[in-house]
């Protein structure tokens, strides 16, 4: 039976590479007794040993050697004062593509260890140690040199540029039907890649076959669909005919009554304020960050700007939600207005005098109140209605004062001085949103949609504008901020032609 048998092992298949059991013998050669003998040398200039991590292949290049003091100086004998009291840095950028740089170890267990180098005399039966350094050699592929001109990059750039990377990824290692889907979207983005006002490839194709007064006639009927959409627009109507941005949207165009009402505007209040060494303390973040700038420039139309803009803000704040079911309430997103005897009490606050040092009020300066015309044309202006502001007149008063704050310049100077455009650039007007972001308590996306319907390019601030924005923390601060520009010429978002069903 199976069971009174002896069972016996079976031997494991052989694959041709056993080890074997005997270890073989060494063939040592007799070497003669060798005198050592350790060199003394406190010279910088040693030779370095190099280790290569990463590198299959050892590059054909040039190293330069630099030296800089360590430090740390080690005191310990038997070290080569050289090598103990400076640092050895190898670069090179000769390859191609990889930049290499090499550097000591400081921090590991490498750099607590001497190393030396041993040169047999085989004639004198001697050999000689001298210490040496030793480099960890790194490459790294080269960034792309940035050109003489600014680059401006903008999210549109940005989210262009992950598209890429994310079609490079998935033609390298995508399947076939990802590269398939890949490919036909590239094709159809060809044909909606053409710059804004320009005609596509299949726009020039069709209007290439039509007659030449019906093509002049299909692109009037476009340009007045757009039209009629911008006008419909809840926002400031804009000057397309201007020729600096700060036409695009004119004083007498935001404020009811021009510059008649900017002069009816309490500064005096201000100016007095701070001239005596005192601060102005708003509800307005927007305002109470650019106030000391505009006094002491002495821009008068700007600090009445920024008067008029707390202002807007103090009505914006004034109003209240109206009930679903109260006969005063103009339907959703609706609110109520403070009645007509508490409004222009409303509309003069906002502001508190108080002392550097301390945050008692100033009774001395008494805050103004405005006057009754001024009052009732913000009231015909931005609430129609009378007793309440309509989800459009809600937008078209937040909208309003996002185009006002164009006009305060992030650096404000005197009219004239060295600029006609009050401290604004030759070609732009621009603005940082985050404080009328924190005033007007709306979402981040809401306020850069406004600025971008007042036809705004939103981008980064650049570096050479680090501290006109007062960006303190680099380029890693500056990612996370946003400015609205505004130029000429005025590019508003184009009307949706709706997406493939």
């Amino acid at each position: 039976m199976a069971s009174d048998k002896a069972e016996k092992k079976r031997k494991r298949a052989s694959n041709g590479h056993e080890r074997p059991t005997k270890k073989p013998a060494l063939d040592l050669r007799s070497l003669p007794p060798l005198k050592a003998n350790l060199i003394k040398d406190h010279s910088e200039l040693t030779p370095v040993l190099i280790t290569t991590p990463g590198v299959t292949s050892k590059p054909n290049i040039q190293l330069t050697p630099y030296l800089k003091p360590r430090s740390e100086v080690s005191t310990s004998s038997g070290n080569n004062k050289g090598i103990a009291s400076t640092e050895l840095l190898l670069q090179s950028s000769q390859h191609s593509k990889l930049d290499f740089v090499g550097r000591e170890a400081n921090d590991d267990a490498d750099s607590q260890l001497k190393h030396y180098v041993a040169v047999v005399d085989p004639a004198n039966q001697s050999w000689e140690f001298v210490e040496v350094r030793k480099v960890t050699l790194r490459g790294a592929v080269r960034k792309a040199a940035a050109g003489d001109e600014e680059v401006e990059e903008s999210e549109d750039e940005e989210m262009r540029t992950m598209r890429e990377q994310k079609t490079d990824l998935t033609y390298t290692f995508g399947t076939k039907k990802s590269r398939k889907a890949t490919q036909s979207m590239a094709e159809n983005a060809q044909l909606s890649n053409a710059p804004s006002g320009a005609a596509t490839a299949a726009e020039s194709a069709l209007l290439d076959s039509m007659p030449a007064e019906a093509a002049a006639d299909l692109a009037a009927k476009a340009a007045a669909v757009q039209a009629e959409v911008q006008a419909a627009k809840p926002i400031p109507q804009a000057d397309l005919t201007a020729k600096h941005p700060s036409e695009v949207y004119p004083i007498e165009t935001l404020i009811p009554n021009g510059r008649a009402t900017l002069r009816a505007l309490p500064i005096k209040d201000w100016q007095d304020t701070i001239s005596a060494g005192l601060m102005v303390a708003t509800t307005s973040r927007f305002v109470s960050n650019r106030v000391d700038a505009i006094v002491e420039s002495g821009n008068t139309t700007q600090l009445q700007i920024l008067r008029f803009i707390l202002v807007l803000l103090e009505l914006y704040r004034s109003l209240r939600r109206g009930g679903k079911q109260s006969a005063n309430s103009g339907g959703p997103g609706s609110r109520r207005l403070p009645s007509r005897e508490d409004l222009p009490g409303i509309l003069s606050g906002g502001t508190r005098l108080t002392s550097t040092s301390s945050d008692d009020v100033d009774p001395s300066i008494a805050s103004s109140t405005l006057s009754a015309p001024t009052v009732d044309a913000i009231r015909r202006k931005f609430a129609p209605n009378r007793t309440y502001l309509s989800k459009n007149d809600v937008t078209f008063l937040e909208t309003t004062i996002c185009a006002l704050s164009l006009h305060i310049p992030p650096q404000p100077v005197r009219d004239g001085v060295p600029t006609p455009n009050g401290g604004n650039s030759p070609n732009e007007m621009a603005t940082d949103p985050s404080d009328l972001r924190d005033d007007l308590q709306l979402e981040n996306n809401e306020i850069l949609h406004y600025f971008r319907e007042l036809g705004c390019r939103v981008d980064k601030p650049r570096e050479t504008e680090f501290e006109k924005w007062n960006v303190r923390g680099g380029k890693s601060e500056a990612a996370t901020r946003r400015i609205a520009r505004l130029r000429i010429p005025v590019e508003f978002p184009k009307v949706s032609r709706g997406g493939r069903r």
